[in-house]
């Protein structure tokens, strides 16, 4: 693990400091009701933390807030601040095969989580005990009204550190971080906000017995969440797979596709160009997946092709455009692929689309694809020096080729940060 960047640092620093300072705060104004049901919500939200949810990317996301915002509106702000900081620390999950506890996370990791939970609940604890003018739960609908309000200062605050910490830990694009971290989250998590709204209800009409009940759709809601992101992930290794299985069909292909996406990102954030950069990603990693209908003897013919052959090769991006065509989420992408062979003069196939008409996400990938392609032995030929790939870049800018791109290209080139 590479030692945390100085901007972390701070921005860690600050977040522990205004999480120790408002549970002082709320410790002095609000005194912990050590109850025994207290006790009972302390054990569920342990068991709900510990059930991780894992994003395609890698992130988690737990859903043990449905049980911090009912202890926050029932106990009030300081055991909600308890029991989110005991929640998260003895929460134990597993993750690559391996167990991860408080023993075996990241100390920073386990500090930053810990006090954004306690930032959050704490906030969203005491914004409902002021707008109600006490714990507990006034008239059935206002109150309804004031926790829903309090679990939107909950997730405004809890998103707002761990993006700004995701931020500043990788130096990504906050738009991008949205995107690939909390975009899709939203809907599930308001559902979530709903369901705590029931919990406290039920404990305060029926006791603790009615939360053993509730607990147990609460898991199935954690399950069906699990559930879309399992088959967002199977879509991604299906179509991989695919992938794979072109480079075995046309060997000298092999890596083509995981270089021209590295690339393709770096030229994207070279430019600074506001652009989906996941879709642009997948565009990468799948825009010759087409070439999987074509021949075997065309992909691997050690002559040059005939006319015939050559019209071919030239369906492969529509021929991926089909493939991939009903995959919700991969809808941009698609669109990418079926043009990442048109060219600026109008030249390129399969539509012969000119400029403007290109989308930009399609230029990078096909001054990165051509690059690449002739750095590579095929069939027909041996690969090119970097320095004549190079000069090809510079023969097609204005041309065929986006000149901005080309210059930012060979800028990456010249300051040696294309290392395949």
């Amino acid at each position: 693990m590479a030692p945390l960047n100085k901007q972390t640092k701070i921005f860690l620093t600050a977040v522990v400091f205004i999480a120790l300072a408002l549970s002082v705060f709320l410790f002095m104004k609000y005194p912990i009701r050590w109850q025994f049901d207290f006790f009972g919500f302390i054990i569920f939200t342990v068991i709900a933390e510990s059930l991780v949810i894992f994003t395609p990317n890698r992130g988690g996301v737990t859903l043990g807030f449905g049980l911090i915002l009912p202890v926050g509106i029932i106990f009030g702000p300081s055991s909600a601040i308890i029991c989110a900081a005991i929640g998260n620390l003895l929460a134990v999950y597993k993750m690559n095969g391996e167990y991860k506890h408080l023993l075996s996370i990241e100390a920073f990791k386990t500090i930053a989580n810990t006090s954004n939970y306690v930032i959050s609940a704490g906030l969203s604890s005491y914004f409902y005990t002021l707008i109600n003018r006490g714990i507990g739960i006034q008239s059935v609908y206002n109150s309804m009204l004031l926790m829903l309000l309090s679990a939107m200062v909950f997730i405004v605050t809890n998103i707002f550190i761990t993006g700004n910490f995701i931020i500043k830990l990788t130096d990504h694009d906050a738009k991008e971080v949205w995107k690939e971290n909390f975009s899709g989250l939203i809907p599930n998590v308001l559902g979530v906000s709903a369901i705590s709204i029931i919990i406290a209800l039920a404990y305060l009409n029926f006791g603790i017995e009615s939360i053993i009940v509730l607990f147990f759709p609460y898991l199935l809601i954690r399950y069906s969440f699990q559930l879309v992101f399992d088959m967002r992930e199977a879509y991604l290794n299906t179509i991989k797979a695919l992938s794979s299985a072109l480079e075995e069909k046309d060997p000298y292909t092999k890596g083509h596709s995981e270089r021209v996406e590295k690339y393709s990102a770096l030229l994207a954030k070279e430019l600074g160009l506001n652009i989906d950069m996941q879709q642009l990603q997948y565009a990468a990693i799948f825009h010759d997946i087409g070439k999987i209908g074509i021949y075997d003897t065309i992909l691997n013919k050690p002559g040059k092709l005939t006319e015939e052959e050559f019209e071919m090769i030239k369906q492969h991006p529509v021929k991926g455009m089909n493939i991939l065509g009903n995959v919700g989420f991969l809808k941009k992408a698609t669109e990418i692929i079926g043009a990442h062979h048109e060219y600026l003069d109008g030249s390129g196939y399969p539509k012969g689309l000119k400029s403007f008409e290109i989308p930009i996400e399609a230029k990078i990938i096909t001054v990165v694809d051509i690059y690449d392609a002739v750095t590579t032995d095929r069939p027909y030929r041996k690969a090119l020096s970097e320095e004549e790939a190079i000069d090809i870049l510079r023969k097609e800018a204005g041309t065929r080729l986006d000149p901005l791109l080309v210059d930012a290209f060979i800028k990456l080139h010249r300051e040696g940060r294309l290392i395949k």
